[in-house]
């Protein structure tokens, strides 16, 4: 007995360690359980510490990562290992008796790609050119004055000689090193504004999205 409990203990200090998922974690179908406290929801990314967890009753899979997604693995935690069993989760609601049972036959239409979390073209097109004009407003407001900058040194610089011109080509080199440095930062400002926006429903589709700009050098 001692070992089962120290084996249960050693799983529940494993589950509370995880980090706690949030509501933007969720995608597609999925969503929080109502009535659930928040700090029982949690990502994991072992597999294997996942499947354990589930097996001792310790927790129940709400969200997993299929194919090419890049969502989250999400488990809701219960801490007096009294999770729903497998067997009951499949089962699913009890048929009522002379109840006609539904056949699936080649002619059952399949499911629409939203019920995968996938996005619609018109969707995937609406997120990119916002994210598009987003990196044109941020990129004028970081390297606006940057720019300025550059081109007033490219016109001294033919002018001057001796100190002057070592010091204006040294400014030159900074402001274009800092002027490639922000081509990254853009990028993620840009994400970072669109996921802020609650009212643009495509911004959920950017965590299929690489965020890592091509510096094409």
């Amino acid at each position: 007995m001692d070992t089962v409990r120290s084996a249960r203990s050693t799983l529940l200090e494993k589950a509370l360690a995880l980090p706690v998922a949030s509501r933007s974690d969720f995608f597609g179908k999925h969503q929080p359980p109502s009535g659930v406290d928040p700090t029982q929801l949690r990502i994991i990314n072992d597999t294997a510490l996942r499947s354990r967890l589930i097996m001792a009753g310790l927790a129940e899979g709400l969200q997993s990562p299929k194919g090419p997604q890049r969502i989250a693995s999400i488990i809701r935690l219960y801490p007096n290992f009294d999770a729903p069993g497998r067997d009951a989760r499949m089962a699913g609601p009890v048929r009522r008796p002379g109840r006609p049972r539904r056949i699936e036959t080649s002619e059952t239409p399949a499911p629409p790609r939203s019920a995968y979390g996938l996005p619609a073209v018109e969707e995937l097109n609406a997120l990119l050119s916002r994210i598009h004009a987003t990196e044109i407003d941020v990129s004028r407001e970081l390297q606006g004055k940057l720019s300025h900058d550059i081109d007033r040194l490219k016109r001294e610089i033919g002018h001057l000689d001796g100190d002057a011109f070592e010091r204006a080509f040294r400014e030159l080199q900074n402001a274009i090193e800092t002027r490639k440095r922000l081509a990254g930062e853009i990028r993620e400002e840009a994400f970072r504004r669109i996921e802020a926006d609650a009212s643009f429903e495509p911004r959920k589709y950017l965590r299929l999205i690489g965020r890592h700009r091509s510096t094409g050098e």
